[in-house]
């Protein structure tokens, strides 16, 4: 090997050596790698809440004070002087009767009673010549006295051949129309009068109905206002199954008496049941990450250290926007709820408004 060849190498082999000793001290005085920043996150308290899932039906919204107004005896409609949806007010005539049968009975009734009544004049003339017995005076009274009620009833019955509002209120609906011959009794208009409230009505099976007690609680929803949420109370808990539904009739009362409201509106309601002592924790469905029902996965906060720690939890049920876990939690426990998705176990966090 030459001279020249032997020193470029020897140069080369220097040059490797130096590179190499650069880097060494270059990765010996580089600064350690900094923590990341802490991770901005909403936390939510736990809350406690009933041990059984709610109930959710839907029904349809009435006035509490619905009546179906009826004529007190049968006969053809004459004329119904309201329409659907109409304002009414107290005393205002909404419906008559053809009185022309009834207005035969009443002058009949009226002609018995008058002669019955002129016997017992007679009689009474005829007893005081000693022409007739007491006997016979107390029969004659007693056919006037007859007479004279059947010709109350007839007059009752001829002034009840319209319908007469009751109250101010509104017309519903119209079951009948004129000429339409109607039993006595049998409803020709449905009214609401508005001045208790209203009520949903709702259809349960019997394995919701058995649940529900008076005066439980419940939140209504319309699809007319999704926005809007209406508290209520269990106020009607019916004794028996519609035969035709196989359903038990259940009636929420709302608490709002707000003018918007319109009797056949469809309302979601969900009725919290099992208000006993037993209750289960509840967290925000947004503080579960991952996992199956029985086995999710969520994050504490501890305040002192400001970090997360991981924790899986069992689920009972959902219950609207929160979930019920099987096992509880720590007594004043704090949930991850925005942000949880982007936790590791130990992380530090920082949580914001």
């Amino acid at each position: 090997m030459t001279r020249s060849r032997r020193s470029a190498r020897a140069i080369r082999t220097a040059a490797v050596f130096w590179l190499a000793a650069a880097l060494t001290a270059c990765s010996a005085e580089a600064p350690p790698t900094a923590e990341p920043p802490p991770r901005p996150v909403r936390v939510a308290a736990v809350e406690k809440g009933p041990a059984q899932p709610p109930i959710v039906a839907s029904g349809l919204l009435a006035p509490a004070d619905e009546a179906r107004l009826a004529f007190k005896i049968g006969g053809i409609i004459r004329e119904i002087h309201v329409q659907a949806g109409q304002a009414i007010r107290a005393g205002q005539v909404l419906a008559t009767l053809d009185t022309a049968e009834i207005d035969a009975a009443v002058t009949q009734a009226r002609e018995a009673h008058d002669k019955a009544q002129r016997d017992y004049e007679r009689g009474r003339r005829l007893f005081a010549e000693d022409v007739i017995t007491q006997a016979q005076l107390d029969d004659l009274a007693t056919a006037a006295a007859v007479a004279r009620a059947q010709l109350e009833a007839a007059q009752f019955n001829r002034r009840h051949a319209q319908i007469v509002a009751p109250a101010d209120g509104r017309v519903l609906r119209r079951l009948a129309e004129p000429r339409e011959l109607v039993g006595a009794g049998q409803p020709v208009l449905q009214v609401g009068y508005g001045h208790k409230g209203w009520v949903l009505k709702l259809g349960l099976p019997d394995r919701d109905f058995v649940r529900v007690r008076l005066g439980d609680t419940a939140r209504v929803r319309f699809d007319a206002w999704p926005e809007r949420e209406f508290s209520g109370t269990v106020g009607l808990r019916g004794g028996a199954a519609d035969p035709r539904t196989g359903t038990f009739p259940v009636e929420i009362a709302l608490d709002s008496a707000d003018a918007t409201l319109t009797a056949g509106l469809i309302g979601r309601a969900t009725i919290g049941v099992g208000g006993g002592p037993d209750v289960l924790d509840y967290v925000p469905l947004s503080a579960l990450v991952e996992g199956r029902s029985e086995s999710m996965l969520l994050f504490l906060y501890d305040g002192a250290t400001q970090k997360v720690s991981e924790r899986r939890v069992p689920v009972a049920f959902i219950a609207g926007e929160r979930a019920a876990l099987a096992t509880p939690l720590p007594a004043g426990s704090l949930v991850v709820t925005d942000g949880a998705a982007y936790l590791h176990d130990g992380d530090a966090v920082r949580v914001v408004q």
